[in-house]
Protein backbone atom coordinates (compact mmCIF):
# COMPACT_ATOMS: atom_id res chain seq x y z
CA UNK A 1 0.00 0.00 0.00
CA UNK A 2 1.02 3.64 -0.37
CA UNK A 3 1.58 4.03 3.40
CA UNK A 4 4.42 1.48 3.28
CA UNK A 5 6.36 3.44 0.66
CA UNK A 6 9.59 5.17 1.57
CA UNK A 7 9.83 8.97 1.11
CA UNK A 8 11.94 8.44 -2.01
CA UNK A 9 9.38 6.02 -3.45
CA UNK A 10 6.56 8.46 -2.70
CA UNK A 11 8.38 11.15 -4.67
CA UNK A 12 8.89 8.72 -7.56
CA UNK A 13 5.23 7.73 -7.43
CA UNK A 14 4.17 11.39 -7.42
CA UNK A 15 6.16 12.19 -10.55
CA UNK A 16 5.16 8.89 -12.16
CA UNK A 17 1.50 9.90 -11.84
CA UNK A 18 2.25 13.40 -13.13
CA UNK A 19 4.02 11.98 -16.18
CA UNK A 20 1.13 9.61 -16.97
CA UNK A 21 -1.52 12.30 -16.50
CA UNK A 22 0.51 14.67 -18.70
CA UNK A 23 0.59 12.01 -21.43
CA UNK A 24 -3.19 11.73 -21.20
CA UNK A 25 -3.55 15.49 -21.55
CA UNK A 26 -1.33 15.53 -24.66
CA UNK A 27 -3.32 12.70 -26.28
CA UNK A 28 -6.58 14.54 -25.55
CA UNK A 29 -5.31 17.87 -26.93
CA UNK A 30 -4.00 16.21 -30.10
CA UNK A 31 -7.41 14.62 -30.58
CA UNK A 32 -9.10 18.03 -30.21
CA UNK A 33 -6.89 19.94 -32.67
CA UNK A 34 -8.68 18.93 -35.91
CA UNK A 35 -12.06 19.38 -34.20
CA UNK A 36 -11.04 22.95 -33.27
CA UNK A 37 -9.89 23.68 -36.82
CA UNK A 38 -6.21 23.84 -35.76
CA UNK A 39 -6.73 26.94 -33.63
CA UNK A 40 -3.40 28.59 -32.66
CA UNK A 41 -4.58 28.66 -29.02
CA UNK A 42 -5.09 24.88 -28.92
CA UNK A 43 -1.79 24.26 -30.70
CA UNK A 44 0.00 26.50 -28.18
CA UNK A 45 -1.69 24.61 -25.35
CA UNK A 46 -0.44 21.31 -26.80
CA UNK A 47 3.10 22.66 -27.17
CA UNK A 48 3.08 23.86 -23.54
CA UNK A 49 1.75 20.49 -22.38
CA UNK A 50 4.55 18.73 -24.29
CA UNK A 51 7.18 21.01 -22.74
CA UNK A 52 5.75 20.23 -19.31
CA UNK A 53 6.01 16.49 -20.03
CA UNK A 54 9.68 16.96 -20.94
CA UNK A 55 10.31 18.59 -17.55
CA UNK A 56 8.34 15.94 -15.61
CA UNK A 57 9.99 13.08 -17.48
CA UNK A 58 13.46 14.51 -16.90
CA UNK A 59 12.82 14.93 -13.17
CA UNK A 60 11.26 11.47 -12.86
CA UNK A 61 14.00 9.83 -14.93
CA UNK A 62 11.56 8.57 -17.57
CA UNK A 63 13.97 8.53 -20.51
CA UNK A 64 11.51 7.07 -23.03
CA UNK A 65 8.86 9.69 -22.22
CA UNK A 66 11.44 12.45 -22.43
CA UNK A 67 12.79 11.29 -25.79
CA UNK A 68 9.32 11.01 -27.32
CA UNK A 69 8.23 14.37 -25.90
CA UNK A 70 11.31 16.13 -27.28
CA UNK A 71 10.66 14.64 -30.72
CA UNK A 72 6.98 15.62 -30.50
CA UNK A 73 7.87 19.18 -29.54
CA UNK A 74 10.12 19.51 -32.59
CA UNK A 75 7.37 18.20 -34.89
CA UNK A 76 4.71 20.48 -33.42
CA UNK A 77 6.89 23.53 -34.05
CA UNK A 78 6.68 22.72 -37.77
CA UNK A 79 2.91 23.34 -37.81
CA UNK A 80 2.21 26.89 -38.89
CA UNK A 81 -0.35 28.72 -36.78
CA UNK A 82 -3.83 28.28 -38.20
CA UNK A 83 -2.71 25.72 -40.79
CA UNK A 84 -3.04 21.95 -40.73
CA UNK A 85 -0.02 19.65 -41.23
CA UNK A 86 0.39 17.60 -44.39
CA UNK A 87 0.07 13.81 -44.40
CA UNK A 88 3.78 13.21 -43.79
CA UNK A 89 3.80 15.40 -40.70
CA UNK A 90 0.46 13.95 -39.51
CA UNK A 91 1.83 10.42 -39.73
CA UNK A 92 5.00 11.37 -37.87
CA UNK A 93 3.08 13.05 -35.03
CA UNK A 94 0.55 10.21 -34.83
CA UNK A 95 3.41 7.74 -34.47
CA UNK A 96 4.77 9.73 -31.50
CA UNK A 97 1.31 9.97 -29.90
CA UNK A 98 0.85 6.21 -30.21
CA UNK A 99 4.34 5.73 -28.80
CA UNK A 100 3.41 7.84 -25.78
CA UNK A 101 0.20 5.86 -25.32
CA UNK A 102 2.24 2.67 -25.14
CA UNK A 103 4.15 4.09 -22.19
CA UNK A 104 1.05 5.45 -20.43
CA UNK A 105 0.42 2.25 -18.46
CA UNK A 106 3.80 1.05 -17.30
CA UNK A 107 4.63 -2.61 -16.67
CA UNK A 108 7.63 -1.59 -14.56
CA UNK A 109 5.90 0.86 -12.22
CA UNK A 110 6.45 -0.77 -8.84
CA UNK A 111 5.33 2.24 -6.84
CA UNK A 112 1.61 2.16 -7.59
CA UNK A 113 -0.66 0.25 -5.20
CA UNK A 114 -3.10 -0.44 -8.05
CA UNK A 115 -2.64 -2.36 -11.27
CA UNK A 116 -3.07 0.87 -13.21
CA UNK A 117 -2.58 4.57 -12.69
CA UNK A 118 -5.94 5.92 -11.49
CA UNK A 119 -7.86 8.47 -13.50
CA UNK A 120 -7.08 12.02 -12.38
CA UNK A 121 -10.68 13.23 -12.26
CA UNK A 122 -13.19 11.45 -10.03
CA UNK A 123 -16.41 9.73 -11.05
CA UNK A 124 -19.38 10.88 -9.01
CA UNK A 125 -21.83 8.21 -7.84
CA UNK A 126 -25.29 9.46 -6.89
CA UNK A 127 -27.68 6.58 -6.10
CA UNK A 128 -30.74 6.35 -3.89
CA UNK A 129 -29.42 3.12 -2.37
CA UNK A 130 -26.33 4.14 -0.39
CA UNK A 131 -25.27 0.54 0.25
CA UNK A 132 -25.31 -0.18 -3.47
CA UNK A 133 -23.36 3.03 -4.12
CA UNK A 134 -20.69 1.89 -1.64
CA UNK A 135 -20.48 -1.53 -3.30
CA UNK A 136 -20.17 0.09 -6.72
CA UNK A 137 -17.44 2.44 -5.49
CA UNK A 138 -15.44 -0.45 -4.02
CA UNK A 139 -15.58 -2.37 -7.30
CA UNK A 140 -14.68 0.68 -9.39
CA UNK A 141 -11.48 1.26 -7.45
CA UNK A 142 -10.09 -2.06 -8.68
CA UNK A 143 -10.50 -0.76 -12.24
CA UNK A 144 -8.47 2.38 -11.57
CA UNK A 145 -11.34 4.87 -11.16
CA UNK A 146 -11.70 7.43 -8.38
CA UNK A 147 -15.32 7.14 -7.22
CA UNK A 148 -16.80 9.82 -4.96
CA UNK A 149 -20.18 9.25 -3.31
CA UNK A 150 -22.82 11.99 -3.43
CA UNK A 151 -25.47 11.15 -0.85
CA UNK A 152 -28.10 13.82 -1.58
CA UNK A 153 -29.07 16.09 -4.49
CA UNK A 154 -27.76 19.03 -2.43
CA UNK A 155 -24.38 17.30 -1.99
CA UNK A 156 -24.17 16.64 -5.72
CA UNK A 157 -25.07 20.16 -6.83
CA UNK A 158 -22.69 21.71 -4.29
CA UNK A 159 -19.84 19.43 -5.41
CA UNK A 160 -20.52 20.16 -9.08
CA UNK A 161 -20.17 23.88 -8.37
CA UNK A 162 -16.66 23.23 -7.07
CA UNK A 163 -15.40 20.62 -9.54
CA UNK A 164 -16.71 18.74 -12.55
CA UNK A 165 -15.93 14.99 -12.63
CA UNK A 166 -14.93 12.83 -15.59
CA UNK A 167 -18.40 11.24 -15.51
CA UNK A 168 -21.46 10.80 -13.29
CA UNK A 169 -23.35 7.62 -12.41
CA UNK A 170 -26.75 8.99 -11.51
CA UNK A 171 -30.07 7.52 -10.40
CA UNK A 172 -32.59 9.12 -12.77
CA UNK A 173 -34.92 9.55 -9.79
CA UNK A 174 -32.18 10.69 -7.40
CA UNK A 175 -33.89 12.53 -4.57
CA UNK A 176 -37.27 11.39 -6.01
CA UNK A 177 -39.49 13.20 -8.48
CA UNK A 178 -37.01 12.93 -11.37
CA UNK A 179 -34.50 15.13 -9.58
CA UNK A 180 -31.58 13.27 -11.17
CA UNK A 181 -32.72 14.34 -14.63
CA UNK A 182 -33.08 17.96 -13.50
CA UNK A 183 -29.58 18.03 -12.02
CA UNK A 184 -28.09 16.56 -15.22
CA UNK A 185 -30.00 19.04 -17.39
CA UNK A 186 -28.77 22.03 -15.36
CA UNK A 187 -25.21 20.67 -15.41
CA UNK A 188 -25.10 20.28 -19.19
CA UNK A 189 -26.42 23.83 -19.65
CA UNK A 190 -23.25 25.15 -17.97
CA UNK A 191 -20.80 23.23 -20.18
CA UNK A 192 -19.46 23.70 -23.70
CA UNK A 193 -18.99 19.93 -24.15
CA UNK A 194 -21.41 17.36 -22.65
CA UNK A 195 -20.32 15.46 -19.55
CA UNK A 196 -20.98 11.69 -19.79
CA UNK A 197 -23.85 10.73 -17.49
CA UNK A 198 -24.70 7.06 -16.96
CA UNK A 199 -28.25 6.88 -15.64
CA UNK A 200 -29.37 4.00 -13.44
CA UNK A 201 -32.65 2.55 -12.24
CA UNK A 202 -33.41 0.33 -9.26
CA UNK A 203 -36.79 -1.39 -9.27
CA UNK A 204 -38.64 -0.68 -12.51
CA UNK A 205 -36.94 -0.21 -15.90
CA UNK A 206 -37.43 3.29 -17.34
CA UNK A 207 -40.03 3.80 -20.03
CA UNK A 208 -39.06 5.05 -23.48
CA UNK A 209 -40.00 8.64 -22.61
CA UNK A 210 -37.71 8.59 -19.56
CA UNK A 211 -34.88 7.21 -21.70
CA UNK A 212 -35.39 10.00 -24.25
CA UNK A 213 -35.37 12.59 -21.45
CA UNK A 214 -32.13 11.09 -20.11
CA UNK A 215 -30.61 11.23 -23.59
CA UNK A 216 -31.44 14.94 -23.80
CA UNK A 217 -29.65 15.47 -20.47
CA UNK A 218 -26.38 13.98 -21.71
CA UNK A 219 -27.20 10.40 -20.81
CA UNK A 220 -25.00 7.91 -22.63
CA UNK A 221 -26.62 4.75 -21.26
CA UNK A 222 -29.26 3.41 -18.86
CA UNK A 223 -28.44 0.46 -16.56
CA UNK A 224 -29.87 -1.46 -13.64
CA UNK A 225 -27.77 -0.14 -10.75
CA UNK A 226 -26.96 -3.74 -9.71
CA UNK A 227 -25.21 -4.33 -13.03
CA UNK A 228 -21.98 -2.78 -11.75
CA UNK A 229 -19.59 -4.26 -14.27
CA UNK A 230 -21.73 -3.26 -17.25
CA UNK A 231 -21.62 0.29 -15.85
CA UNK A 232 -17.83 0.06 -15.53
CA UNK A 233 -17.65 -1.22 -19.11
CA UNK A 234 -19.58 1.83 -20.28
CA UNK A 235 -17.22 4.07 -18.30
CA UNK A 236 -14.27 2.45 -20.04
CA UNK A 237 -15.80 3.24 -23.40
CA UNK A 238 -16.65 6.85 -22.51
CA UNK A 239 -13.35 7.70 -20.82
CA UNK A 240 -11.00 5.82 -23.14
CA UNK A 241 -7.89 7.96 -23.48
CA UNK A 242 -6.20 5.82 -26.13
CA UNK A 243 -5.32 7.84 -29.24
CA UNK A 244 -7.59 7.32 -32.21
CA UNK A 245 -5.74 5.73 -35.12
CA UNK A 246 -5.72 8.30 -37.92
CA UNK A 247 -8.01 7.49 -40.83
CA UNK A 248 -6.09 6.77 -44.06
CA UNK A 249 -7.70 7.91 -47.31
CA UNK A 250 -6.54 6.92 -50.80
CA UNK A 251 -7.52 9.62 -53.34
CA UNK A 252 -7.69 8.34 -56.94
CA UNK A 253 -8.17 11.22 -59.38
CA UNK A 254 -6.35 12.04 -62.61
CA UNK A 255 -6.80 15.77 -61.88
CA UNK A 256 -3.91 16.99 -59.76
CA UNK A 257 -5.84 20.14 -58.83
CA UNK A 258 -8.89 18.20 -57.63
CA UNK A 259 -6.83 15.68 -55.68
CA UNK A 260 -4.79 18.40 -53.93
CA UNK A 261 -8.02 20.17 -52.99
CA UNK A 262 -9.44 16.97 -51.47
CA UNK A 263 -6.13 16.25 -49.75
CA UNK A 264 -6.07 19.67 -48.06
CA UNK A 265 -9.63 19.25 -46.79
CA UNK A 266 -8.94 15.79 -45.35
CA UNK A 267 -5.57 16.74 -43.85
CA UNK A 268 -7.28 19.58 -42.03
CA UNK A 269 -9.68 17.01 -40.56
CA UNK A 270 -6.69 15.05 -39.23
CA UNK A 271 -6.80 12.35 -41.90
CA UNK A 272 -3.71 10.89 -43.58
CA UNK A 273 -3.95 10.85 -47.38
CA UNK A 274 -2.20 9.32 -50.37
CA UNK A 275 -2.89 10.62 -53.89
CA UNK A 276 -2.85 8.51 -57.06
CA UNK A 277 -3.08 10.56 -60.27
CA UNK A 278 -2.35 7.58 -62.53
CA UNK A 279 -5.14 5.02 -61.99
CA UNK A 280 -3.10 2.04 -63.25
CA UNK A 281 -0.85 2.39 -60.17
CA UNK A 282 -3.71 1.81 -57.72
CA UNK A 283 -3.06 -1.83 -56.80
CA UNK A 284 0.58 -1.28 -55.84
CA UNK A 285 -0.33 1.81 -53.79
CA UNK A 286 -3.18 -0.05 -52.08
CA UNK A 287 -0.80 -2.68 -50.79
CA UNK A 288 1.82 -0.20 -49.57
CA UNK A 289 -0.56 2.40 -48.09
CA UNK A 290 -3.30 0.08 -46.66
CA UNK A 291 -6.06 2.74 -46.66
CA UNK A 292 -9.30 2.70 -44.68
CA UNK A 293 -11.25 3.99 -47.66
CA UNK A 294 -10.84 4.89 -51.36
CA UNK A 295 -12.09 8.21 -52.75
CA UNK A 296 -12.36 7.68 -56.50
CA UNK A 297 -13.16 9.83 -59.52
CA UNK A 298 -15.60 8.29 -62.01
CA UNK A 299 -14.04 9.29 -65.34
CA UNK A 300 -10.28 8.94 -65.85
CA UNK A 301 -7.97 8.06 -68.75
CA UNK A 302 -6.95 4.41 -69.32
CA UNK A 303 -9.82 3.16 -67.13
CA UNK A 304 -12.89 4.50 -65.38
CA UNK A 305 -13.77 4.32 -61.71
CA UNK A 306 -16.27 1.49 -62.16
CA UNK A 307 -13.70 -0.75 -63.85
CA UNK A 308 -11.13 0.05 -61.19
CA UNK A 309 -13.62 -0.77 -58.42
CA UNK A 310 -14.39 -4.14 -59.97
CA UNK A 311 -10.67 -4.97 -60.10
CA UNK A 312 -10.20 -3.91 -56.47
CA UNK A 313 -13.19 -6.01 -55.36
CA UNK A 314 -11.64 -9.07 -57.03
CA UNK A 315 -8.85 -8.97 -54.43
CA UNK A 316 -10.13 -10.86 -51.31
CA UNK A 317 -8.30 -8.55 -48.89
CA UNK A 318 -10.15 -5.51 -50.29
CA UNK A 319 -13.62 -7.04 -50.43
CA UNK A 320 -14.82 -4.89 -47.50
CA UNK A 321 -12.77 -1.78 -48.34
CA UNK A 322 -15.20 1.17 -48.70
CA UNK A 323 -15.11 2.95 -52.09
CA UNK A 324 -16.74 6.35 -52.55
CA UNK A 325 -17.15 7.84 -56.02
CA UNK A 326 -16.69 11.59 -56.36
CA UNK A 327 -17.77 12.89 -59.75
CA UNK A 328 -19.59 15.62 -61.60
CA UNK A 329 -21.93 12.92 -62.98
CA UNK A 330 -25.49 13.98 -62.15
CA UNK A 331 -27.42 11.26 -63.97
CA UNK A 332 -28.99 9.20 -61.19
CA UNK A 333 -29.15 5.99 -63.22
CA UNK A 334 -25.42 6.16 -63.98
CA UNK A 335 -24.68 6.84 -60.34
CA UNK A 336 -26.65 3.75 -59.31
CA UNK A 337 -24.94 1.70 -62.01
CA UNK A 338 -21.55 2.82 -60.68
CA UNK A 339 -22.48 1.83 -57.13
CA UNK A 340 -23.60 -1.57 -58.41
CA UNK A 341 -20.02 -2.08 -59.62
CA UNK A 342 -18.55 -2.09 -56.13
CA UNK A 343 -19.05 1.47 -54.87
CA UNK A 344 -20.48 2.23 -51.44
CA UNK A 345 -21.51 5.84 -51.95
CA UNK A 346 -21.65 8.56 -54.60
CA UNK A 347 -20.87 12.22 -53.99
CA UNK A 348 -21.64 14.74 -56.72
CA UNK A 349 -19.13 17.54 -57.31
CA UNK A 350 -18.82 20.12 -55.97
CA UNK A 351 -18.86 18.54 -52.50
CA UNK A 352 -18.76 20.83 -49.48
CA UNK A 353 -15.84 20.10 -47.11
CA UNK A 354 -18.12 19.28 -44.11
CA UNK A 355 -20.14 16.85 -46.27
CA UNK A 356 -17.00 15.14 -47.56
CA UNK A 357 -15.41 14.82 -44.11
CA UNK A 358 -18.60 13.58 -42.43
CA UNK A 359 -19.22 10.97 -45.14
CA UNK A 360 -15.70 9.61 -44.92
CA UNK A 361 -15.64 9.56 -41.11
CA UNK A 362 -18.91 7.64 -40.94
CA UNK A 363 -17.91 5.14 -43.61
CA UNK A 364 -14.50 4.47 -42.03
CA UNK A 365 -16.03 4.11 -38.56
CA UNK A 366 -18.46 1.48 -39.82
CA UNK A 367 -15.74 -0.33 -41.76
CA UNK A 368 -13.55 -0.49 -38.65
CA UNK A 369 -16.48 -1.78 -36.60
CA UNK A 370 -17.00 -4.52 -39.16
CA UNK A 371 -13.33 -5.50 -39.01
CA UNK A 372 -13.58 -5.60 -35.22
CA UNK A 373 -16.63 -7.86 -35.36
CA UNK A 374 -14.70 -10.27 -37.56
CA UNK A 375 -11.59 -10.19 -35.37
CA UNK A 376 -13.22 -10.21 -31.92
CA UNK A 377 -15.03 -12.63 -29.67
CA UNK A 378 -18.74 -11.79 -29.48
CA UNK A 379 -19.11 -12.28 -25.70
CA UNK A 380 -16.09 -10.30 -24.51
CA UNK A 381 -15.06 -7.99 -27.35
CA UNK A 382 -11.51 -9.35 -27.05
CA UNK A 383 -9.49 -10.72 -29.96
CA UNK A 384 -10.52 -14.18 -31.01
CA UNK A 385 -8.09 -17.11 -31.06
CA UNK A 386 -6.92 -16.60 -34.65
CA UNK A 387 -6.37 -12.85 -34.44
CA UNK A 388 -4.62 -13.11 -31.07
CA UNK A 389 -2.08 -15.48 -32.60
CA UNK A 390 -1.61 -13.00 -35.46
CA UNK A 391 -1.02 -10.25 -32.86
CA UNK A 392 1.54 -12.46 -31.11
CA UNK A 393 3.36 -13.13 -34.39
CA UNK A 394 3.45 -9.41 -35.16
CA UNK A 395 4.79 -8.59 -31.70
CA UNK A 396 7.53 -11.18 -32.11
CA UNK A 397 8.51 -9.77 -35.51
CA UNK A 398 8.88 -6.33 -33.89
CA UNK A 399 10.70 -7.61 -30.78
CA UNK A 400 14.28 -6.69 -30.00
CA UNK A 401 16.71 -6.66 -27.09
CA UNK A 402 15.25 -3.31 -26.04
CA UNK A 403 11.62 -4.37 -26.57
CA UNK A 404 11.07 -7.85 -25.12
CA UNK A 405 7.78 -9.73 -25.56
CA UNK A 406 6.10 -12.02 -23.05
CA UNK A 407 3.01 -14.16 -23.36
CA UNK A 408 0.50 -15.02 -20.62
CA UNK A 409 -2.29 -17.57 -20.55
CA UNK A 410 -5.11 -17.37 -17.99
CA UNK A 411 -7.66 -19.95 -16.89
CA UNK A 412 -10.56 -19.15 -14.54
CA UNK A 413 -10.43 -21.45 -11.52
CA UNK A 414 -13.32 -23.90 -10.90
CA UNK A 415 -15.32 -22.32 -13.71
CA UNK A 416 -17.48 -25.42 -14.19
CA UNK A 417 -18.61 -25.12 -10.58
CA UNK A 418 -19.62 -21.50 -11.22
CA UNK A 419 -21.77 -22.57 -14.16
CA UNK A 420 -23.24 -25.55 -12.31
CA UNK A 421 -24.03 -23.68 -9.09
CA UNK A 422 -24.97 -20.18 -10.34
CA UNK A 423 -25.97 -20.88 -13.93
CA UNK A 424 -24.44 -20.09 -17.31
CA UNK A 425 -25.61 -16.43 -17.38
CA UNK A 426 -23.54 -15.77 -14.24
CA UNK A 427 -20.65 -17.69 -15.81
CA UNK A 428 -20.89 -15.41 -18.85
CA UNK A 429 -20.83 -12.40 -16.52
CA UNK A 430 -17.62 -13.68 -14.92
CA UNK A 431 -16.02 -14.07 -18.36
CA UNK A 432 -17.11 -10.56 -19.36
CA UNK A 433 -15.87 -9.12 -16.06
CA UNK A 434 -12.44 -10.69 -16.46
CA UNK A 435 -12.17 -9.38 -20.02
CA UNK A 436 -13.08 -5.87 -18.83
CA UNK A 437 -10.62 -6.12 -15.95
CA UNK A 438 -7.81 -7.15 -18.27
CA UNK A 439 -8.57 -4.27 -20.65
CA UNK A 440 -8.54 -1.78 -17.79
CA UNK A 441 -5.43 -3.19 -16.11
CA UNK A 442 -3.15 -3.46 -19.13
CA UNK A 443 -1.83 -1.10 -21.75
CA UNK A 444 -4.19 -0.36 -24.60
CA UNK A 445 -1.46 -1.64 -26.90
CA UNK A 446 -1.15 -5.06 -25.24
CA UNK A 447 -3.25 -7.48 -27.33
CA UNK A 448 -5.73 -9.43 -25.20
CA UNK A 449 -7.76 -12.36 -26.45
CA UNK A 450 -10.24 -15.00 -25.42
CA UNK A 451 -8.35 -18.19 -26.18
CA UNK A 452 -11.40 -20.38 -25.78
CA UNK A 453 -14.03 -21.12 -23.13
CA UNK A 454 -12.76 -19.71 -19.84
CA UNK A 455 -9.19 -19.29 -21.11
CA UNK A 456 -7.65 -15.92 -21.97
CA UNK A 457 -4.25 -14.85 -23.30
CA UNK A 458 -2.25 -11.63 -23.26
CA UNK A 459 0.70 -10.42 -25.32
CA UNK A 460 2.78 -8.19 -23.04
CA UNK A 461 4.91 -5.94 -25.23
CA UNK A 462 8.04 -4.35 -23.75
CA UNK A 463 7.89 -6.62 -20.68
CA UNK A 464 10.40 -9.31 -19.77
CA UNK A 465 9.45 -12.48 -17.89
CA UNK A 466 9.84 -10.95 -14.42
CA UNK A 467 7.88 -7.81 -15.29
CA UNK A 468 5.12 -9.74 -17.05
CA UNK A 469 4.73 -12.14 -14.12
CA UNK A 470 4.57 -9.22 -11.66
CA UNK A 471 1.89 -7.46 -13.72
CA UNK A 472 -0.23 -10.60 -14.06
CA UNK A 473 0.12 -11.40 -10.37
CA UNK A 474 -1.07 -7.92 -9.41
CA UNK A 475 -4.05 -8.33 -11.73
CA UNK A 476 -4.74 -11.77 -10.23
CA UNK A 477 -4.83 -10.43 -6.68
CA UNK A 478 -7.14 -7.53 -7.55
CA UNK A 479 -9.46 -9.65 -9.68
CA UNK A 480 -9.95 -12.11 -6.83
CA UNK A 481 -11.54 -9.26 -4.80
CA UNK A 482 -14.24 -8.49 -7.37
CA UNK A 483 -17.86 -9.41 -6.61
CA UNK A 484 -19.57 -11.02 -9.60
CA UNK A 485 -23.06 -11.78 -8.34
CA UNK A 486 -25.66 -10.71 -5.79
CA UNK A 487 -24.53 -13.70 -3.69
CA UNK A 488 -21.05 -12.20 -3.18
CA UNK A 489 -19.49 -14.58 -5.71
CA UNK A 490 -15.72 -14.16 -5.95
CA UNK A 491 -13.59 -15.97 -8.51
CA UNK A 492 -9.84 -16.42 -8.98
CA UNK A 493 -7.70 -17.39 -11.94
CA UNK A 494 -4.45 -19.24 -12.60
CA UNK A 495 -1.85 -17.92 -15.00
CA UNK A 496 1.22 -19.10 -16.88
CA UNK A 497 3.80 -16.68 -18.32
CA UNK A 498 6.65 -17.17 -20.77
CA UNK A 499 9.06 -14.83 -22.56
CA UNK A 500 9.90 -15.05 -26.25
CA UNK A 501 13.59 -15.79 -26.70
CA UNK A 502 13.79 -16.92 -30.30
CA UNK A 503 11.45 -19.92 -30.17
CA UNK A 504 8.58 -20.37 -32.62
CA UNK A 505 5.09 -19.13 -31.83
CA UNK A 506 3.86 -22.68 -31.26
CA UNK A 507 6.78 -23.40 -28.90
CA UNK A 508 6.12 -20.19 -26.96
CA UNK A 509 2.44 -21.06 -26.59
CA UNK A 510 3.31 -24.60 -25.49
CA UNK A 511 5.73 -23.28 -22.84
CA UNK A 512 3.13 -20.87 -21.53
CA UNK A 513 0.45 -23.55 -21.48
CA UNK A 514 2.77 -25.79 -19.49
CA UNK A 515 3.35 -22.99 -16.97
CA UNK A 516 -0.43 -22.52 -16.69
CA UNK A 517 -0.86 -26.25 -16.04
CA UNK A 518 1.74 -26.00 -13.30
CA UNK A 519 -0.15 -23.10 -11.67
CA UNK A 520 -3.32 -25.20 -11.69
CA UNK A 521 -1.48 -28.28 -10.40
CA UNK A 522 0.07 -26.35 -7.50
CA UNK A 523 -3.31 -25.28 -6.13
CA UNK A 524 -4.65 -22.59 -8.52
CA UNK A 525 -4.97 -18.82 -7.89
CA UNK A 526 -1.31 -18.17 -8.69
CA UNK A 527 1.09 -17.22 -11.48
CA UNK A 528 3.81 -19.59 -12.68
CA UNK A 529 6.53 -18.71 -15.16
CA UNK A 530 7.96 -21.03 -17.79
CA UNK A 531 11.34 -21.01 -16.03
CA UNK A 532 9.94 -21.82 -12.57
CA UNK A 533 9.10 -25.44 -13.37
CA UNK A 534 11.97 -26.44 -15.68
Amino acid sequence: MTDSLSPADRIRQHFSHRVINQVRQIIDLWRQLPERDWQPETLSELILATDKLIRYAKRFGAAKHQSLAVELSQLLMRIANGNSPDSELLEAINAIIIGLSKTALRHTDKHSSAAIIPHKKPVYIALQDIDQAVTMAEQMQYFGYRPELQRTPHDLTQTLEQRHPSAIILDHDFGSGGEGLNIARQLQDTRETPLPVIFTWKDDPPCLLEQIQALRCGGVAFFDENNVHAIIGQLESELDTAPVIAQKILIVDDSRTQSIHAENILNKAGMVTQVVNEPLQVLSVLQAFAPDIVLMDMYMPDCNGMELSRIIRQQPEYFHLPIIYVSGEEDRDRQLAAMAEGGDDFLTKPVSPPHLVATIKNRVARARQLRDLIARDSLTGLLNHTHLQEALQLAIRNASDDVPVSFAMIDIDHFKQVNDHYGHPVGDDVIRNLSLFLRQSLRKTDPIGRYGGEEFAVVLIDANLEQAAAVMDKIRKNFARLIHDHNDLRVSFSCGVSQWQGQSVSELIAETDKALYEAKHQGRNQVCTASSHK
